[in-house]
C-alpha cells in the first residue's frame, strides 16, 4: 500500500494506479468481435443450432461492455474535472467492479462452447484462423481479472508479502501474460528477449512486483510504437548483494529533462490520468527497498535499471500456477499447439522441395492480394544447412485484424525465422525479418544436441539461417532489390559493417553474406 498518503487520498491513488494499469478495453472489444465473427461463420456454414447457443452469450457480453465503457467515461471525466475524492473513488470502484465482472463472464466455463463450436467450421474460416489472436486476448483478460481480485484482497487488509524468485517470476509472467499483450499492442512489431536471468529470491508483494514490471513493459511498448522492428530486452544479473533488473528498448528515447521529470516529478495525482505508471513504479521500487535509474538517448532507446536487495542463499517455493494456467480453455489450446508442432516437426524433414519451390512468389503474392488498410503478408520459414526449405507457412494481412505469427498454422513461430512484407511510408514494400523467438525451440527444431547449445551457438546458427532464407526467397521469386530490416541486426551480424551501416539494405546484400562455414574456409 502507499504509505505516504493517508485515508481517502491513499484509496483514490490506489484506484487510479490500478485503472491506469488495466489496459483491458481493446482486448474486451476484440473478444466481442471474435465471437460475432464466430456467429457469422456459423450462419455462413449453416450451423444454426450452434449459432443459437452462442448468440445468447454474445448479447450478454455486449450489454455489459456498453456499461463498462460508460463507467470509464464517467470516471475519466470526474478525474479531469477535479471532482471530489469521494466521487472519484466511487466511480473508480464501480468501473473496477464492472471490469472484474465482465472478465469473469469472458472466463466463464460457458465460453468453452465457443472452443467447441469451431468443430462445426472449416479450417479456412475466419474464426478458426483468428483463434490464436483470440487466445492472446483471453490471456490478458485473465491477468486483469486476477489483478483486480488481488487489489480487492489488499484493500480488505490481507498481507501479500512472500519470498519469490525473480527469474522464475519474470519468465512465467512474460510467457503467460506479457507476451500476448505486447504482440497485440505493438501489432507484433515488438520482439521480447528474455536474456540472462540469475536466480534471486526477493521478499515482498509479488502482485505489486508484477504490476511494476508491467508498467515498465507498457512504457517500452509505447516508446516503440513508430518502430517497424522493436526490441524489448529483459535481464536480471546478480551484482554483490543486489540483483539488477534491466528493461531495455530501442524506441524513441527521451531527453535528460524528461528523465529528471520521471524520477522527481510531484506525486499529487489530482486531475491526472497520465504519468501514473511511473509514479507507481517509483513507489513500488521504494517498497522493495530498491534503487531506480534511467539511461536514454533520443532516437536510440531507453534502459530502466532497478537494483533490488535479495536474500542470499535462499530458495523460494515454486510459484502457484498463474490464474491463466488454470483455465481449461488455455490448457486445451496449449495442448493443441504442442501436438501440432510435434506433428509438423516429423513432417518437415520429409517435405518435398517441389511444394515449396515458389515461396518467394507466394510471399509477394500475399502482399499484393492483401485487403488490409495497409497491405502486407506474414510468413515463417526454415532453410536447413543443405539449403533446402524444410518449413514454410504464410498468410496475407487481413482487413479486420492484425495478423501475428502466432496466427500462422502450423505454429512454429518460436522456432523459425519469421518475416513480414509490408509498405513503408513511401508505399514501397519492405521485408522485415525476425529471429526465432526461443533459442530452445530453435535448437529443438534444428536437432542440436544439448552439449552443443550455447548463446554463441544460437547467434551463429541464426546468422546462417538469415542468409539461407534470403538466398532461397530470391531463388523462389522475391525481388532481390527489395529493402530489408532485421531485428537485432548488430547481435547476429556484428562483424558485417556493410549491413550495419546500410539498414535498410537490399535483400541481395543479405544473401551475399558469408555463412560461418564459408568464413572458416580459406
Amino acid at each position: 500500500m502507499i504509505q505516504d498518503l493517508e485515508g481517502i487520498k491513499r484509496d483514490v491513488a490506489e484506484v487510479k494506479f490500478l485503472i491506469h494499469d488495466l489496459r483491458v478495453e481493446s482486448f474486451i472489444n476484440e473478444v466481442i468481435h471474435y465471437h460475432v465473427t464466430v456467429n457469422t461463420d456459423l450462419e455462413v456454414y449453416n450451423a444454426s443450432q450452434a449459432q443459437a447457443i452462442h448468440a445468447e452469450d454474445v448479447q450478454e457480453l455486449r450489454t455489459r461492455a456498453l456499461i463498462q465503457r460508460q463507467q470509464l467515461q464517467e470516471y475519466s471525466n470526474a478525474v479531469k474535472s477535479f471532482s471530489p475524492d469521494r466521487t472519484i473513488l466511487e466511480l473508480g470502484r464501480n468501473y473496477i467492479d464492472t471490469v472484474h465482472d465482465i472478465c469473469g463472464l469472458i472466463l466463464d466455463p460457458r465460453w468453452g462452447r465457443s472452443h467447441k463450436v469451431l468443430s462445426f467450421l472449416p479450417p479456412d474460416s475466419r474464426s478458426v484462423r483468428s483463434h490464436a489472436h483470440y487466445m492472446n486476448c483471453i490471456r490478458w483478460i485473465c491477468n486483469v481479472h486476477a489483478r483486480i481480485q488481488h487489489f480487492r484482497d489488499e484493500q480488505s487488509g490481507q498481507e501479500f508479502s512472500q519470498p519469490f524468485d525473480l527469474a522464475t517470476e519474470v519468465r512465467d509472467f512474460v510467457r503467460h501474460a506479457i507476451r500476448g499483450y505486447v504482440a497485440e499492442k505493438s501489432h507484433a512489431r515488438v520482439e521480447i528477449q528474455v536474456d540472462r536471468m540469475d536466480p534471486a529470491v526477493l521478499q515482498g508483494n509479488l502482485y505489486r512486483f508484477r504490476r511494476m514490471f508491467f508498467n515498465l513493459v507498457m512504457n517500452a511498448v509505447d516508446a516503440m510504437k513508430e518502430r517497424k522492428v522493436g526490441i524489448l530486452n529483459i535481464s536480471a544479473a546478480i551484482a554483490g548483494d543486489r540483483v539488477v533488473l534491466r528493461v531495455r528498448d530501442n524506441g524513441a528515447g527521451m531527453p535528460a529533462a524528461k528523465i529528471q521529470q520521471l524520477l522527481t516529478d510531484r506525486e499529487s495525482l489530482d486531475g491526472e490520468l497520465h504519468s501514473l505508471g511511473f509514479v507507481f513504479v517509483r513507489k513500488s521500487v521504494a517498497e522493495f527497498r530498491g534503487e531506480l535509474s534511467i539511461e536514454s538517448e533520443v532516437g536510440r532507446g531507453t534502459t530502466i535499471t532497478i537494483s533490488l536487495p535479495y536474500i542470499r542463499g535462499a530458495t523460494a517455493a515454486p510459484n502457484r500456477l498463474l490464474e491463466c494456467e488454470k483455465l481449461e480453455i488455455l490448457r486445451d489450446f496449449e495442448t493443441v499447439r504442442s501436438s501440432g508442432k510435434a506433428a509438423w516437426a516429423k513432417q518437415a524433414a520429409a517435405s518435398p522441395e517441389g511444394r515449396l519451390a515458389s515461396c518467394g512468389e507466394v510471399v509477394f503474392a500475399d502482399y499484393r492480394i492483401s485487403d488490409a488498410q495497409f497491405p502486407g503478408s506474414i510468413f515463417a520459414m526454415g532453410v536447413n544447412d543443405e539449403g533446402r526449405i524444410d518449413f514454410f507457412t504464410h498468410r496475407p494481412y487481413e482487413r479486420e485484424w492484425d495478423i501475428t505469427h502466432e496466427d500462422l498454422s502450423p505454429m512454429l513461430f518460436e522456432a523459425t525465422v519469421r518475416g513480414r512484407l509490408e509498405e513503408d511510408e513511401d508505399r514501397v514494400p519492405v521485408l522485415i525479418l525476425k529471429a526465432p523467438l526461443s533459442a530452445r525451440e530453435f535448437f529443438d527444431f534444428r536437432a542440436v544436441p544439448e552439449a552443443d547449445r550455447s548463446a554463441d551457438r544460437f547467434v551463429a546458427l541464426v546468422h546462417d539461417e538469415y542468409i539461407r532464407v534470403a538466398r532461397r526467397l530470391i531463388d523462389t521469386g522475391l525481388p532481390a532489390d527489395i529493402g530489408v530490416l532485421v531485428t537485432d541486426l548488430q547481435k547476429f551480424f556484428r562483424e558485417s559493417s556493410e549491413l550495419l551501416e546500410a539498414e535498410p539494405f537490399v535483400l541481395d546484400l543479405l544473401a551475399k553474406q558469408r555463412l560461418t562455414s564459408e568464413q572458416d574456409s580459406p
